[in-house]
């Protein structure tokens, strides 16, 4: 072929790693990077007479157990700026629903401190990780500092030293004893922005915060939080409102509107003064629960009629309203629209719900169940910011709770996946919309948080998190949901049929059920951790930086998050170049630790690994880890790869064109394998199961820092897509052009940070070059890659980038 070149494969290879999203920074010399998601949740410092009933609460946003090893809490005197009080939280480890309670013996907490221990202020409280030297006496530092609030009582109190050191560019946050006439907290909050916000609260240790935004609550004056219809004059009917606390109300309206006409058919002045929680409660006046407000005397009753009906809050006052006429435009500060069967008008709900559906109330339901607001308060004017619940006149609402819930997925069979990538609600609204018709279970979206999306093999996986009220409930509706995924269905999404499945991935097979995992649990979704916990390979590291190979390892860990018996569990190591096992442990009369971690791996790796290994023991790839259970098979070395017994496996390279092919087959079916990219971090890294806990799936991992018997270090890469580049031209033998090149396409100004061309042989498929690139794409939409340094021309002859490969490695056909 002469001065041809030949390239038997060339590929363009993303190298992303997104960074990670952490609320804190954590400042460890071992890795500045790192996600540290405990916060500190809710500080009661300042509580009537004694101080009895002081408290700091801290919060894992995992929302479950965590271990709290090389965490300190310390306690700031804004007088002299100095630590008063250092606690230790080595051995220590959250509740199931990542909370942790520190305060006086009567809030029932993990650490009892002495009555008046947790000063008023101005002073601070300050959370920090690592090896620093924590003590008594000690000046405020932000060295490994993770989370701080500094508080204080008085208006005109003041801690600069501790605000420039542990919040700077936040000031003293007040903990106003005006609040409540009895107690008050600071309590930690997501803000219209989604950002960390504090905020005083009624007290909640141990429990979820109530995060009732008084800021959004201010700007729209009231809410419509609870709605009771009765279905005769002798039943309980009520509207509850919701507002800022201990607030007087007036020129509010409360307007009711027949569903079918559009017609107003009851009105009446809302006045009074909210409760310390910020609700008003309006019904009858005579009734065995008192109301706040009741309705005007000689009102027909019942007020609340079955739908479709609506019910809206205006300002003004009420003689600006007619009966049996339309509604005005203007001054609507909430409005909710219900109905049982019948549709209600279709003006009316653009007039008040503009885009949003109608809530479906059920008749037979009517006295034994509300519509209560449980996504409060950054909308208003939302039907989906409802559900069915008990009763709640004058309390917080029950509503779904994040204590109670699990990740469901499942896949769009889409083509332009990039465009449904930006339609979250609409595949939301559509999936909640199909689940109820499907289960008729009352499930609405107020269930559902943290919608996400990322493109995958074959379609759209969409992700989201399914909260209940109860344990029971959870497992009701993911009942539901397997049913509703049991086989792949159409379902209209803006008027276009969307195949909707389990799963994203090409042949993929749904792993065999094994002990403990009951088969309602639905495929494609994360199991609850007490129906369905299961033992799964949670983390593997088989190749450290240097030559010594001594801080290799395995993790293991049991779902249910607690103390595991591993009777009749094999772990063993395969051989990728003949798939035959080269190490087998027999994990029966071992246990996992009390979160349900187990760790195989070198002597040297800390904390000490169960069953300890000689350094260079677990091979680098391409190799596998494999799991099994059986109670009468005997797995040994040198036997073949089997897939008997099989509980879980990951199938693993550290080098680009090693294959295990017969591995992938028997292990993994139709799935690729996994590489640990030594270019992740400097220090050592290992694959980190990260985006499911379903067993036999290699998309479940990505490369992380290395955890060790810990929580894994999961980056939030799953809403991001890499850019769209792609190789357009390609001149590599001898033409008019003066030197040999490949051409780029792409989005103009889109960069090439992270991308990488690599070189490979067909014939003896090996990596002969990988070139880093950077700059960006032209507005041209192209970018010029000179492959043999260009022969000294440049950005004149259209040339971005140059290397100089020998055009020698390539020759020959």
């Amino acid at each position: 072929m002469g001065d041809i070149w030949l390239v038997g494969l060339m590929v363009l290879i993303y190298v992303w790693f997104p960074k990670v999203a952490a609320q804190n920074l954590i400042k460890n010399p071992r890795d500045q990077k790192t996600e540290h998601s405990l916060l500190i949740n809710e500080v009661n410092a300042d509580s009537p007479g004694e101080d009895t009933s002081e408290f700091v609460e801290l919060y894992h946003t995992s929302g479950q157990t965590a271990r709290l090893d090389g965490y300190y809490l310390v306690f700031y005197n804004g007088n002299g700026n100095q630590a008063y009080k250092v606690l230790n939280l080595q051995g220590k480890v959250t509740n199931s629903q990542g909370l942790f309670l520190i305060g006086s013996s009567s809030v029932n907490p993990a650490i009892v401190i002495p009555k008046n221990t947790i000063q008023n202020g101005p002073d601070a409280i300050a959370l920090y990780y690592g090896k620093g030297n924590y003590k008594e006496g000690m000046g405020v530092t932000n060295y490994g500092l993770v989370d701080a609030l500094v508080h204080k009582t008085m208006k005109t109190d003041r801690a600069d030293t501790l605000v420039r050191v542990l919040t700077p560019g936040r000031d003293a946050f007040l903990e106003d004893s005006t609040f409540r006439t009895m107690d008050e907290s600071i309590e930690r909050c997501r803000g219209a922005d989604s950002q960390w916000i504090f905020q005083v609260a009624m007290p909640t240790p141990g429990t979820d915060n109530h995060c009732i935004l008084t800021s959004q609550l201010n700007a729209s004056a009231v809410l419509i939080s609870e709605v009771l219809p009765a279905s005769s004059s002798e039943e309980f009917e009520f509207i509850e409102l919701q507002g800022p606390h201990s607030t007087l109300l007036r020129d509010i309206v409360l307007v009711l509107i027949d569903g079918r006409t559009k017609d107003i058919y009851f009105t009446m002045d809302v006045y009074g003064k909210t409760s310390l929680d910020g609700l008003l409660l309006i019904g009858p006046a005579q009734s065995k629960i008192p109301v706040d407000l009741p309705f005007p005397e000689n009102t027909t009753r019942p007020v609340l009629r079955g739908g479709p009906n609506a019910i809206a809050l205006y300002r003004g006052n009420s003689s600006s309203f007619v009966l049996g006429k339309a509604l005005p435009m203007t001054g609507l500060l909430d409005a909710f629209v219900y109905t049982s069967n019948e549709e209600p008008n279709p003006e009316l709900l653009e007039t008040l719900t503009p885009g949003r559906p109608a809530y479906e109330e059920k008749r037979h339901q009517l006295g034994d169940v509300s519509m209560s607001r449980c996504n409060c308060c950054s909308v208003t004017r939302d039907s989906l910011s409802y559900i069915l619940s008990r009763p709640t006149p004058g309390k917080f609402n029950e509503c779904p709770s994040k204590r109670f819930s699990q990740t469901l997925s499942f896949c769009l069979r889409v083509t332009d996946c990039q465009e449904w990538l930006l339609k979250l609600e609409e595949i939301l609204m559509t999936l909640v919309q199909a689940l109820h018709a499907s289960c008729s279970c009352g499930v609405t979206a107020a269930y559902f948080k943290e919608p996400k999306a990322v493109c995958q093999d074959l379609g759209l996986v969409f992700t989201t998190l399914l909260t209940a009220k109860s344990e029971d409930q959870l497992s009701s509706l993911l009942l539901a949901f397997k049913t509703f995924l049991e086989t792949p269905r159409l379902v209209s999404f803006d008027r276009r049929n969307i195949t909707v499945e389990s799963s994203c991935f090409k042949d993929f097979n749904v792993p065999e059920l094994f002990p403990g995992v009951p088969s309602e649990i639905p495929e494609g979704t994360q199991e609850p951790p007490v129906h369905g916990a299961k033992l799964l390979i949670n983390e593997v590291n088989p190749d450290n930086p240097g030559g010594a190979e001594d801080t290799e390892y395995i993790e293991l860990f049991y779902t249910g998050q607690t103390r595991f018996d591993l009777q009749g569990y094999w772990l063993v190591l395969y051989n990728g170049k003949n798939s035959r096992a080269y190490r087998v442990f027999d994990l029966s009369g071992h246990h996992t630790d009390e979160l349900g971690y187990f760790l195989v791996g070198s002597s040297t790796v800390r904390p000490a690994p169960m069953i300890r290994l000689p350094p260079n023991t677990i091979q680098n790839g391409a190799d596998a880890v494999a799991l099994y259970y059986s109670n009468t098979t005997l797995y040994t070395v040198n036997m073949a790869v089997t897939a008997e017994g099989l509980v879980d496996a990951v199938v693993y390279t550290s080098r680009i064109p090693e294959k295990a092919h017969q591995l992938v087959k028997v292990l993994v079916p139709g799935q690729r394998i996994l590489y640990e990219n030594d270019s992740h971090s400097t220090e050592d890294e290992s694959l980190s199961r990260c985006h499911s806990l379903t067993a036999k799936l290699q998309s479940s991992f990505q490369v992380t820092t290395v955890t060790p018997l810990g929580e894994n270090f999961c980056s939030s890469s799953s809403a991001l897509v890499p850019p769209a580049v792609r190789i357009s031209e390609l001149c590599l033998a001898k033409s008019t052009t003066p030197y040999h090149f490949i051409e780029l396409e792409g989005k103009p100004g889109t960069s090439l940070g992270g991308l990488s061309l690599v070189f490979l042989s067909g014939k003896e498929d090996k990596v002969y070059a990988s070139v880093p690139l950077r700059g960006t794409i032209r507005a041209t939409g192209l970018f010029m890659f000179a492959l043999d340094g260009g022969d000294g021309h440049g950005e004149a002859d259209g040339i971005d980038l140059a290397c100089g490969l020998s055009s020698n490695k390539w020759a020959g056909g």
